[in-house]
């Protein structure tokens, strides 16, 4: 299911594998394709791939959530990368970019958040709000 590399501070979950508990590391996590965490992730970085599905909160310094993946409450303390077509209910973090395609009901940033392409977003709230949309160039 998974591998501890304390050496070096990481924890590595498997392709398509179940946690059924609170995963909780002082390092980083690593997460393969199509992970489903139940409970809550903590660590000092939390890295998830595609398709993956956290029914629990992450909890974090940094957050790098891969494409398509559905979670309920990310909070980091300095920087959270949310890739595209994401579905999340509420993200907490420093400084918050999100890409194209995500549906998120709450963003709260302390300093800035970057809206790259279209997304669905209920409330932000930041003292920065950046949105950038690419325009397609015709020659």
């Amino acid at each position: 299911m998974y591998l501890v590399d304390k050496g070096k501070g990481i924890a590595i979950v498997k392709n398509d594998s179940v946690v059924t508990r609170h995963l909780r590391f002082s390092g980083r996590i690593l997460a393969g394709l199509r992970v489903v965490f139940w409970g809550n992730v903590e660590a000092e970085e939390v890295c998830v791939c595609k398709g993956c599905v956290i029914m629990g909160d992450v909890i974090c310094d940094r957050a790098v959530i891969g494409a398509s993946t559905r979670f309920k409450r990310i909070i980091a303390n300095d920087f959270a990368l949310i890739q595209s077509k994401c579905i999340g209910k509420y993200v907490k973090a420093k400084n918050v970019k999100i890409a194209e395609g995500c549906v998120i009901g709450e963003v709260d940033a302390e300093e800035s958040i970057l809206i790259d392409g279209n997304s669905k977003l209920g409330r932000l709230n930041a003292k920065r709000i950046l949105a950038v949309s690419e325009q397609k160039l015709t020659a």
